[in-house]
């Protein structure tokens, strides 16, 4: 249920599946996931509205009501890193024990992640929970406290949305956890965004704030790891997901590709190591 985009895709493209239906059980309670599923649920089939069949209930999502007024949180205050915690990071990334959140980390700082991505800046978490009217406990439209996308990125007026995962963990999900992050965002920016930022400015010591966001006119998404499953890596899943973005935004266009990382930090003066092709159209 977590992945049901991912799925859905392996089926229309792998096994020959000409529609997909899904649906809710109408005895569900609402819940910040369920909202979260609904809105998903919709912003998926309308990527392909004649072989995804969306059996919605009743009540349509909270985040797509226009007559609420929906607010992201933002992230706080960060600590000022010193050069102690740039080689801590890279040092960290070297070991053989690797953590997705130190691998964050590291890639944050990282000068071979920048140039491979042309990014002027980066931050990683990113918060992605969604509020109704203000940003309060109380408010919540969709899950708040880790719900944030791992690394974003600016390259001129490109939102970078990065997946990371560290090795051996190769869900067919990271797929759905990017089409997510991509439309929530696409939804922040542009004269037609329905998500708005409370403040336009970045908090202290972050290094990107919405008013860098609300400056970008595309979006890359980008799954980022040593090795992929196989449903990922096979070209087609993203090609097929890409015509179909291409066709239906033709305004804050959205781009899906992969790259995978050959290599690691070797001690705390050493840095990634990046594929230099990339699965998109």
């Amino acid at each position: 249920a977590a992945a049901f985009e991912a799925w859905a895709l392996a089926l229309l493209i792998h096994c020959g599946v000409k529609s997909v239906k899904i649906g809710v059980d109408p005895g569900v309670g609402l819940g910040r996931h369920y909202e979260r599923f609904l809105y998903r649920l919709k912003r998926f089939s309308e990527l392909f509205p004649d072989r995804v069949i969306a059996k919605s209930p009743a009540s349509s999502s909270k985040a797509l009501d226009s007559k609420l007024e929906r607010f992201f949180n933002q992230s706080g205050p960060r600590k000022k890193l010193t050069e102690a915690d740039y080689r801590d990071r890279m040092k960290a990334a070297s070991l053989p024990k690797k953590s997705e959140s130190g691998l964050e980390k590291a890639l944050e700082i990282s000068g071979a992640c920048r140039s491979r991505f042309q990014l002027g800046k980066v931050m990683r978490q990113w918060p992605v929970g969604l509020f109704d009217g203000k940003v309060a406990e109380g408010h919540e439209i969709f899950t708040r406290g880790k719900s944030a996308i791992d690394l974003i990125g600016i390259r001129n007026d490109t939102l970078i949305l990065f997946e990371l995962k560290k090795a051996r963990n190769r869900k067919v999900g990271a797929v759905s956890e990017l089409l997510f992050y991509a439309s929530v965002m696409r939804d922040a920016i542009g004269a037609s965004a329905i998500f708005k930022f409370k403040s336009s400015r970045a908090s202290k010591n972050c290094a990107i704030g919405p008013e860098d966001i609300l400056r970008c006119s595309r979006i890359s998404a980008v799954s980022l790891a040593p090795d992929f499953h196989p449903l990922i890596s096979e070209p087609q899943m993203f090609e097929v997901l890409n015509a179909a973005m291409k066709q239906l935004y033709s305004d804050r266009p959205i781009c899906f590709e992969t790259t995978t990382i050959t290599d690691y930090p070797q001690d705390e003066h050493g840095d990634f190591k990046f594929s230099n092709d990339q699965s998109k159209i």
